[in-house]
């Protein structure tokens, strides 16, 4: 059955910065082959990437956002409801200005972020208002990630409560670890604040040793994911090209990734999160549903463009509706 989808998260302007391009620019002057370099600025954010790829695929989402009045966060507005996301549960707040990410982009095309808060923005923050517009009394599959977890212990009790109040009125939840570490550290509230929302979570995702491992204290990602596996819970683990981990209650399958051509990566987690829950919203399995998310990620770094999704969609449903993890077919 197709469930309303809901989105709660954070939403800011992406700077990318192609550094390790312009070096290779400089490089070739002395040949005389010239060449230009753009700095982009687009919309960005785990949520607002999900929400903005779920919309893509056609899925109408429902995003609740920290919504800022400045010229960039009108901005950001306009360019989500250009992707056919719905945001009219999120709240303004007014007088607020928006967070930047900054993304150095080096020479492989791997990028280091780095969270930038021009005077008078903060983080993406929620309270009882901002929340109060999102629906309890019909279930629904709802994502959120780890960017909520900002330090602020009144936002982070919020969010988690919420969730827990959408959790016991039958929502299914999706949590993308989404650790951040460098950047946010990890103190005993967000520790706890990670803690409630993993127990109320019926799906977790991460991405590789560097989330799992801060999450669980372990050393080993194969490791982190048995010491969350319980028997009520589905962990999906990606780890770069490596099959994707997804244990459900004793169960321990893995799922293959696609070699494609690597043009770029921003966003690629993202577009597996939104590619993943329209997958199980259109009643795909959970290993179904992964190696869809696969396939649209694969395409989506490969492919010019931001957050690019192939428009073969419903085919590509039906082609993974013969996926099976026992035989690796399609």
């Amino acid at each position: 059955m197709v469930m309303k989808i809901c989105v709660i998260g954070d939403l800011c302007a992406d700077l990318l910065l192609p550094y390790g391009e312009m070096k290779m620019h400089l490089k070739n002057l002395k040949t005389g082959n010239v060449s230009s370099s753009e700095v982009v600025f687009q919309y960005g954010g785990t949520c607002g990437n999900t929400s903005a790829v779920l919309g893509k695929l056609g899925a109408h989402p429902f995003f609740v956002t920290d919504l800022c009045t400045d010229r960039i966060g009108q901005f950001l507005k306009t360019s989500m409801e250009e992707q056919g996301v719905d945001l009219s549960l999120s709240r303004e707040t007014p007088g607020k200005s928006n967070m930047i990410c900054i993304a150095v982009i080096d020479e492989e095309n791997e990028r280091t972020m780095f969270s930038w808060l021009p005077p008078g923005s903060d983080y993406p923050k929620f309270n009882a208002n901002n929340l109060s517009g999102i629906p309890e009394d019909e279930p629904m599959l709802v994502f959120t990630g780890g960017m909520v977890m900002n330090n602020d212990p009144d936002s982070m009790d919020a969010i988690c409560a919420k969730i827990e109040r959408l959790k016991e009125h039958g929502s299914t939840i999706v949590f993308d670890l989404n650790v951040r570490a460098e950047t946010y550290g990890m103190n005993p509230d967000r520790k706890a604040s990670y803690e409630r929302m993993i127990r109320a979570s019926d799906i977790i995702i991460g991405s590789g040793p560097e989330e799992f491992n801060a999450i669980t204290g372990e050393s080993d990602m194969e490791c982190s994911v048995r010491k969350l596996q319980t028997s009520d819970k589905t962990i999906i683990a990606r780890d770069g090209k490596k099959p994707v981990i997804v244990a459900q209650g004793d169960s321990w399958n893995t799922v293959p990734t696609q070699s494609v051509s690597v043009l770029q990566t921003i966003g690629a987690g993202d577009t597996f999160n939104g590619a993943f829950l329209f997958g199980i919203n259109e009643g795909l399995t959970t290993e179904q549903a992964v190696w869809f998310a696969n396939g649209i990620a694969a395409y989506m770094i490969s492919t010019p463009g931001h957050l690019s999704v192939p428009e073969d969609v419903m085919d590509r449903v039906k082609r993974a509706q013969n996926y099976h993890s026992e035989t690796g077919c399609v």
